[in-house]
């Protein structure tokens, strides 16, 4: 491994009774400081020659959100929304303590209903404007009104300040999945005072925080450019630069193709790749020049149905599919994948191994049992062709992919075999990323892959809740309402046993069929020294600099 990588078990769970470590690959090592330019010289005599400096970094990845403040978006970034803004405090999972960024500190009273949260006394946003206790108590609940996700901010009932420097939130139950939010930029301040003056759309484009790096330049679905924050300030004890960062900008590109995306960072012409290629990884391994990182994320990827449709409303349909189905298969063409089959993953709180086995055990790969429930529902191949039909009707359904995920495209050509041997005709529609999720949030699809990755189990809620979101298109609000109980339970062991009983309800109904828990890999050249990767995945770039021959 590049020693000047550091990978820190650092990762965003829901509460300082307890935190489930992430399941990884990583191993913990130091960063050492940046080798210094010699100008001693050699043993023939000549100097040697000096090393040289860069302060524009160069990141590229397949995709990036088109939406950069954290408080409006439905997806962040390491390498955008997250240096863009700054958390409040994270949470260290070799300790399972708060850790301090923009705070200072911080108190819990004694029945978990209220933070007092004290602040940096000169904290200032980017563009100067003050970083005190009242534009925090704003940003906070701002959320509440233009966030997607606004349900993880239910229980915050208020924010009261104190003084300049001191702010309280106050919780109408135990912020037990709150806490997850706060280790990230979805938590931490956004400047009111601009998005009200700039308003929301404009804000959404080149939003203003307190983190790293500022907008300069954003050209959606293309390219990102990033300047230092000057005003940057942090008080993370990992790192050792606490100010504005040793580099002046950052260039974020997107280069969807594949052997484009590794190609670019072989020859140099990119420093770092998130979500880099896994069909590259064992080449950019095999590259001295190169350092690969990966980690297990946290969710899965799963095989939505719309439940709207009358062929997967018939529950027994469902059952047959998800007998039809071979995780072992599929993730043979998979790279890193894990097979999965319970909603809530390792490295999840609340995971349970005793209902990942009762999933298990639910639907095992049985493509006769699977033929014999189809039969069951009444469907039957008639003329020979290999397609079953039910009152003259094939079974012919349509398989939303997004035409930039290579794992959707590798998995979905699997599962049209695997469903063929039941008489199921599955074609495959690739779609831009966004419209696929609008068309299954909609219910305009037959079938897609469900596609979440957070720490908490709370994203059940959202996943199968949230009207922009719920791709089944399920009802059942008693479940929901069960999802939001467990919510705000502090207690592991019953929170734990709380979403063992929701998922089993999710299985057993074949809501959906979890399929794999993915691997994701970052790349990096190893002329950049410094970086601080975290078990979720985030990038801090405090201590980087680049250094080359």
């Amino acid at each position: 491994m590049n020693t000047n990588i550091a990978i820190r078990k650092l990762i965003g769970n829901r509460s300082i009774v307890v935190l489930l470590l992430f399941t990884l690959l990583l191993t913990a090592c130091a960063a050492p400081p940046a080798p210094q330019a010699s100008s001693q010289a050699s043993e023939g005599g000549e100097a040697a020659p000096a090393a040289q400096t860069r302060s524009r970094l160069v990141v590229a990845g397949p995709f990036m959100t088109d939406i950069l403040d954290a408080q409006q978006s439905y997806e962040g970034g390491p390498l955008t929304v997250e240096q863009i803004g700054q958390a409040l405090m994270r949470i260290d999972s070799e300790t399972s303590e708060l850790i301090p960024d923009l705070a200072e500190s911080w108190t819990f009273s004694e029945d978990n209903l209220k933070i007092t949260v004290t602040l940096p006394e000169d904290a200032i946003y980017s563009n100067g404007d003050p970083l005190d206790a009242q534009a925090v108590a704003s940003a906070l609940l701002r959320n509440k009104e233009v966030s997607p996700y606004a349900s993880d901010f239910e229980a915050l009932s208020d924010v009261a300040v104190v003084d300049a420097a001191t702010f309280e939130m106050i919780f109408s139950d135990p912020p037990a999945a709150f806490l997850t939010v706060l280790n990230s930029a979805f938590g931490g301040p956004w400047n009111v005072a601009a998005a009200q003056e700039m308003g929301n759309e404009a804000f959404a484009v080149a939003p203003v925080a307190s983190g790293p790096l500022v907008v300069k330049d954003f050209s959606p679905g293309s390219e990102l450019l990033l300047a230092r924050n000057e005003n940057y300030r942090t008080n993370l004890p990992f790192v050792e630069n606490k100010g504005p960062l040793h580099l002046e900008e950052v260039v974020v590109r997107v280069i969807p193709e594949d052997l484009t995306l590794a190609g670019e960072l072989e020859t140099g012409a990119v420093d770092l790749v998130f979500n880099a290629p896994a069909s590259a990884i064992e080449r950019l391994r095999a590259n001295p020049e190169i350092t690969v990182i990966e980690r297990r994320l946290p969710g899965l990827r799963g095989l939505a149905m719309n439940l709207e449709h009358p062929f997967f409303s018939d529950l027994l349909v469902r059952q047959a599919i998800a007998k039809a189905v071979d995780r072992d298969s599929l993730i043979k063409v998979l790279s890193g994948a894990a097979p999965i089959h319970a909603f809530i993953t390792p490295g999840m709180v609340a995971y349970s191994p005793e209902t990942e086995a009762y999933g298990q055990g639910l639907h095992p790969h049985d493509v006769a049992a699977a033929q014999a429930l189809m039969a069951e529902a009444g469907w039957s191949d008639s003329d020979g062709d290999g397609i079953v039909e039910k009152d003259g009707e094939p079974f012919a359904v349509e398989l939303l992919i997004a035409s930039d995920a290579v794992d959707e495209q590798q998995a979905s050509q699997i599962l049209q075999a695997q469903l063929r041997a039941i008489g199921i005709d599955i074609q495959i529609s690739q779609q831009d990323r966004g419209y696929a999720f609008e068309a299954k949030a909609a219910g305009d699809y037959d079938m897609g892959f469900e596609n979440y990755g957070w720490p908490d189990p709370d994203i059940l809620s959202v996943v199968f809740g949230a009207p922009f979101w719920n791709f089944p298109q399920y009802d059942n609000p008693e479940l929901i309402e069960k999802m939001v109980t467990a919510r705000y339970m502090m207690d592991a062991a019953e929170r734990t046993a709380a979403y063992a009983e929701i998922q089993q309800v999710l299985l057993d109904e074949v809501v959906e069929i979890p399929l794999w828990q993915g691997t994701t890999y970052a790349a990096v050249r190893n002329a950049v020294q410094g970086l601080i990767v975290t078990a979720d995945g985030k990038m801090f770039l405090n201590d980087v600099t680049i250094v080359e021959p």
